[in-house]
């Protein structure tokens, strides 16, 4: 064989191996790339409509998320004192429970209880120090009022109560513990629990505290309520002008998107029983001192009060704060709330 046929043979043979090696190397990368990824699935179809407020979700959703992001800086923050009175908090099925000394359950085993729905640790950290004796459940689900709706469907209301009666009574050493006072409150998505339990009507509730909580659905293209979704609040606040319960209502000016704000929610019942509130023009320092013994200043302005209607047992009350710093600071309102009207109303105050 020639010396060029050599050669020639030579360069052949190291282009086909060359050839290899490139081709190997292309499916090997090939096979690393990620797959294409599938095609969204479609839109889940429209809820049929509730009476219970569901509209908007999923951008209520997302700015709940932002909240939570921005809880540390943003109000939601609040100094801890400790658990006053109580131990610790114990666990329950959903949530956990609070349990005041013996003397707060009666032989009888009756006891005062509070369930609040969406933000048990900072409703613990402003309430604990305050000695009012209650027996007070948290229960925190999620950023979505429907993860709390769906908590209290069925039996699970019921069986909430019977878990925290046993606990009371576990702790306390009394058989027999009953709650003979029921207070409700909620904060933000916590209101999903409260539509649940107030839809039913299966428990007899002493007074509804709902802390910029109540939200509602517009009709399909408008920017009006779907008409009867709000009834069971209206018949409640209804029930509370009469003076048969206590029902405290507040809200921000927080806008929302694609839902009713709480603001606009309070307007409709208000304007459902024939009232209206009345503005209140003053600096607001009075409201900021509502939250007696809270241990941080609320962020500036998030809790100057902008407008207020009492009426019987329905107390409306409207805050300038217009973001997560105003929203989260309605949580300071409650010790006040509980201690100027609530348990008052109980014929008890402050231990």
């Amino acid at each position: 064989m020639s010396d060029r046929r050599t050669r020639q043979l030579r360069d052949a043979l190291l282009l086909a191996a060359s050839l290899v090696v490139v081709g190997g190397a292309l499916l090997s990368h090939r096979g690393q790339e990620p797959s294409a990824s599938p095609p969204p699935p479609p839109a889940s179809a429209p809820l049929d409509p509730s009476p219970l407020p569901k509209g908007g979700e999923p951008e209520r959703a997302a700015a709940l998320d932002q909240h939570e992001q921005r809880e540390m800086q943003a109000g939601c923050d609040f100094a801890d004192r400790g658990f006053g009175v109580y131990e610790r908090w114990r666990p329950l099925p959903i949530g956990r429970l609070l349990v005041p000394p013996a003397r707060a359950i009666g032989a009888d085993g009756g006891y005062d209880l509070l369930v609040h729905f969406h933000g048990a640790e900072p409703v613990r950290k402003v309430l604990a120090p305050q000695g009012f004796d209650l027996v007070i459940a948290g229960v925190d689900l999620g950023t979505r009022s429907s993860e709390y709706a769906r908590a209290m469907e069925g039996g699970g209301w019921d069986a909430l109560l019977q878990a925290i009666d046993r606990e009371v009574g576990s702790a306390a050493g009394v058989s027999g513990a009953r709650a003979r006072r029921l207070l409700l409150s909620s904060w933000s998505a916590g209101s999903g629990a409260i539509g649940r339990i107030v839809e039913r009507g299966s428990s007899r509730m002493d007074a509804l505290i709902l802390l910029d909580s109540l939200y509602g659905s517009y009709m399909p293209g408008q920017t009006s309520l779907v008409q009867g979704q709000l009834a069971p609040y209206v018949a409640l606040a209804s029930a509370a002008a009469r003076g048969t319960l206590l029902f405290y209502l507040t809200h921000t000016e927080t806008p929302t998107s694609g839902y009713a704000s709480t603001k606009e929610v309070a307007a409709f019942l208000l304007r459902e029983l024939g009232a209206s509130p009345i503005a209140v023009t003053s600096s607001g320092d009075g409201a900021r001192e509502a939250a007696p013994g809270d241990g941080a200043e609320a962020p500036e302005d998030a809790l100057r009060l902008t407008q207020m209607y009492d009426g019987g047992g329905l107390f409306v009350r409207g805050y300038a704060g217009a973001g997560p710093g105003g929203h989260c600071a309605q949580l300071r309102l409650l010790p006040a709330i509980l201690a100027e009207h609530v348990l008052p109303t109980l014929g008890r105050g402050a231990q």
